[in-house]
């Protein structure tokens, strides 16, 4: 989480201000998404979702996301894929850099269609040799990106939760 949100962002316990939302309808996929709400002094920063890709190659792809108050992406990493090794890989953090492509992306930045790879007139790149595992990944982003902006106010909601003791 502190890789998305650096802690001096927050004062809140993320592990303790969370919500499960459930809409597989939205997500393509029936598993619940745990979204973990960043706090200063009660005040939103971000939040961090949990989703799955169900569209990878050899099947889900789980990430973490996070989104700004502002609409921005703050990062993304996979947490659990079973992608081939050597043509997958790129989508990992520790072998590839791939993934921080989406850090400052929006809604408007790049416009929907450009929520695509290259192959398919998008900005993102593709792999060579895998197209399928960061069309999933990139398909996953913009549905959090779109959720996130259609929900927002329940995201986002301020208060709830009190600062960590000590940290404020």
């Amino acid at each position: 989480l502190n890789e998305i949100v650096p802690v001096s962002s927050f004062n809140n316990d993320l592990l303790e201000d969370k919500i499960e939302i459930q809409d597989p309808a939205f997500f393509g996929h029936p598993a619940p998404v745990t979204v973990y709400r960043a706090r200063m002094d009660g005040q939103a920063v971000a939040v961090m979702m949990i989703v799955t890709a169900p569209d990878g190659y050899n099947g889900d792809i789980r990430l973490l996301a996070g989104i700004g108050v502002d609409g921005r992406v703050l990062g993304v990493r996979v947490i659990a894929h079973k992608e081939t090794p050597g043509l997958g890989d790129p989508i990992e953090i520790e072998r590839s850099d791939w993934i921080l492509g989406f850090t400052g992306k929006s809604l408007q930045d790049p416009q929907t269609e450009g929520w695509n790879v290259k192959r398919d007139g998008g900005q993102f790149d593709q792999f060579t040799g895998a197209t399928i595992t960061p069309r999933a990944v990139v398909a996953a982003t913009l549905r959090v990106l779109q959720f996130a902006e259609a929900n927002g106010e329940t995201l986002f909601k301020n208060g709830g939760q009190n600062p960590v003791e000590g940290e404020s």
